[in-house]
């Protein structure tokens, strides 16, 4: 799926190659699988990016009060992170999640909870995660 049909040179021109970039840059040793699992379950991709009925925003759905704390100007256009944004929200999420301990495999499923609140969340997060890693590595 294309996040910018004319990304320029530097950018990730598609979501596998911002998902990657992002885990590599802002959570090194967290698959970029759980940060594809995560822009599913929240928003298909950005397909539906809210606001949710708690007010959760953006195709990686934040709340304002916690992308107030770890909102982050990734990659593209510099300025003010923008919720709406992937090039800033994966980056955020994937920031957001590395303070969790996300880059470490005993404490991702932590990671993961933090992010969202319920144990199925990380359950399904989990799953897709291995799905996508059989898939695309």
């Amino acid at each position: 799926l294309p996040v910018e049909a004319n990304a320029p040179a530097g950018v990730p021109a598609n979501w596998i190659d911002l998902f990657k970039e992002s885990a590599a840059t802002y959570c090194p040793g967290m698959s970029w699988t759980v940060l594809a699992a995560i822009a599913q379950i929240e928003s298909g991709d950005g397909a539906n990016e809210g606001p949710s009925s708690a007010g959760a925003e953006g195709p990686m759905q934040f709340l304002p009060s916690t992308w107030a704390m770890w909102g982050t100007d990734g990659f593209g256009q510099t300025g003010t992170p923008d919720i709406w944004n992937a090039f800033d929200a994966v980056p955020s999420a994937a920031r957001l999640l590395c303070a969790s301990g996300g880059g470490n495999p005993a404490t991702l499923a932590g990671a993961i909870f933090a992010y969202n609140h319920a144990s199925w969340y990380v359950s399904e997060v989990l799953a897709l995660a291995n799905e996508y890693a059989r898939n695309y590595t």
